[in-house]
């Protein structure tokens, strides 16, 4: 008599973005438990926004193979599911188990109907302890909210290979996509992160920003829609021979990722965000040592708090009315406005004197590297689900 068990994986698991990587994180711990658990895998590959797809079988060590192999055995109702979403798409009908993966929202709190779909589940995990305390903080909490981080790429522990010739000696890297129609309601906080390093740095031609971003897909049309907003931003802020900006568009591989972290004319990550869920590129750059400047407030937090970095100063405030969806972002919900005026300040002196804040990324590289590589993050997925697949 066979006794597998049916499991479900409803997933972006092929899309190109933050869900995506996080999703396959999952895929991963779960193929490796496939046999020990004696489990029947499907996966539902879910479209994620308007980002691309991973197609190449090979990737990521033959797991997109195996996911795309594990599509076709299609089942009307399954034992357990794993759904990575947001909790709206989240469909509690699909099994007789069912579990939630969501990094939520990047404010303080979340839609009233979100707590709803919360509770018609059997489990909900989370990547940070913001993002619980989000759905805390949103309603009455009637199913168990698990905190399990995800964890930064294999890669990391190389020295990672990028062919990046910068004339600048001192750069900063600004990692993140455009998220929003004005400056006012982009997430990131992309259009005002430029504009005050342009004015900080308008003297001094030395200092280098190397923007890697895109608009949710990586094709030529993409970049040239992102030259083409990007040129016009630059226009418009830069007033004068500094500092030099460079684009950096499309695919990137794992190992050139983590060149572009480790490259010796890179000094640091900034990111002056509104607010992360969980922020992997982050922790990524952390993880290979480099600097990162940031506000220290929401899902960033889980894995920054186990060091020192250069902390911009903030305050908490409601979004820009234009932000309010009615789908992710509710009115009254807050998130984080960084202040321009520190942001600047720790900008120059960062330039000024690089050391201490080199010596703080290298000790916190160090306690980074055991707690969130796949096998410690896999350990968390055992204690949470194992006895849930076996049962």
């Amino acid at each position: 008599m066979n006794m597998s068990k049916s499991v479900l994986l409803r997933a972006p698991v092929l899309s190109k973005s933050g869900y995506g990587v996080h999703a396959r994180q999952v895929a991963r711990w779960l193929f490796e438990k496939e046999e020990e658990l004696d489990l029947e895998i499907t996966v539902e590959a879910l479209n994620w926004g308007n980002t691309g797809w991973i197609m190449d079988v090979e990737a990521e060590d033959g797991l997109v193979g195996r996911i795309l192999q594990a599509t076709t055995n299609v089942k009307p109702f399954y034992d357990v599911t794993i759904q990575v979403q947001l909790p709206n798409e989240w469909n509690p009908m699909l099994g007789g188990y069912n579990v939630g993966i969501t990094a939520g929202v990047e404010t303080d709190v979340c839609y009233p109907r979100w707590i709803e779909a919360v509770n018609n589940m059997n489990l909900v995990i989370v990547p940070s302890q913001f993002t619980k305390d989000t759905f805390l903080h949103s309603g009455e909490v009637s199913t168990p909210i698990v905190v399990i981080p995800e964890s930064y790429m294999d890669e990391v522990a190389g020295e990672g290979k990028i062919d990046l010739d910068l004339p600048t000696n001192f750069n900063f890297l600004v990692f993140g996509q455009v998220t929003g129609n004005t400056p006012e309601t982009d997430r990131k906080n992309l259009p005002y992160t430029l504009k005050w390093l342009a004015e900080t740095f308008a003297n001094n031609p030395d200092v280098g920003v190397v923007l890697k971003t895109n608009m949710g897909r990586n094709t030529k049309l993409d970049r040239y829609s992102c030259a083409g907003i990007f040129t016009q931003l630059l226009m418009q802020i830069v007033k004068g021979p500094g500092p030099r900006f460079y684009l950096l568009h499309g695919d990137m591989s794992n190992e050139e990722v983590v060149g572009l972290y480790k490259h010796p004319k890179i000094n640091a990550l900034l990111t002056l965000t509104h607010g992360e869920g969980y922020g992997l590129p982050i922790l990524e750059a952390a993880a290979c040592g480099l600097p990162v400047i940031a506000p220290a407030w929401s899902g960033h937090m889980e894995f920054m708090k186990h060091g020192k970095f250069i902390e911009v100063n903030h305050e908490v405030r409601e979004i820009h009315p234009e932000r309010v969806d009615d789908n992710i972002f509710k009115k009254d919900a807050k998130w984080a406005y960084p202040s321009e005026t520190d942001a600047k300040h720790r900008l120059k002196k960062f330039l000024e004197s690089p050391e201490m804040p080199k010596k703080w990324a290298m000790e916190l590289k160090d306690q980074l590297l055991p707690i969130y590589n796949f096998k410690a993050i896999a350990a968390h997925y055992d204690a949470t689900l194992f006895d849930v697949l076996k049962g």
